[in-house]
């Protein structure tokens, strides 16, 4: 018997189909991988959209809700706050509603005028890190800090009320 010296050509062919799926299987992988990552830069850009419109629109929509009533900027020192506060009268009463921000929060609160004010019975709207409301004419500007530093300005012309007299 003579053996023969040499490789088998089914070796050659099963070492090739284990390359072949091991690249399959690296690439497979990696694009996974890839695609993990886009998702997941997605999904922070959303949020961060998200929490963007969610506090300019807050501000907006308050202001639009109540812009029959008197709107003024008020200084409260012994909070070390300023305070967006807006004025309406129903059944004869006065009503303050009051946007501000405190504790990395923007807060409203609604009260009568025979009340003092006091920020912690405000509700929380959204995560807020600075709000410096102004008013001139019949121009309303906020500045809106956000909680990762990002600044957003709101204009709001006040239409029916305001605090043009």
């Amino acid at each position: 018997m003579s053996k023969t010296v040499g490789h088998n050509p089914r070796t050659i062919q099963n070492v090739f189909i284990l390359l072949l799926l091991s690249v399959f299987a690296c690439l497979s992988t990696f694009l996974v991988t890839m695609g993990a990552q886009a998702y997941r830069s997605a999904v922070d850009r959303a949020d961060k959209n998200n929490s963007s419109r969610i506090m300019t629109a807050v501000v907006r929509s308050a202001v639009w809700a109540e812009d029959g009533g008197k709107l003024q900027v008020e200084n409260y020192d012994q909070f070390g706050m300023k305070v967006l506060s807006i004025m309406n009268e129903y059944d004869g009463e006065q009503y303050y509603k009051r946007i501000y921000c405190m504790d990395g929060k923007l807060y409203e609160c609604f009260q009568g005028a025979e009340s003092e004010f006091d920020p912690e019975y405000g509700e929380d709207l959204c995560d807020l890190k600075a709000f410096e409301p102004s008013i001139e004419g019949k121009m309303l500007t906020v500045k809106l800090t956000a909680p990762d530093d990002t600044v957003r300005i709101i204009h709001t012309y006040l239409r029916a009320g305001g605090a043009e007299e």
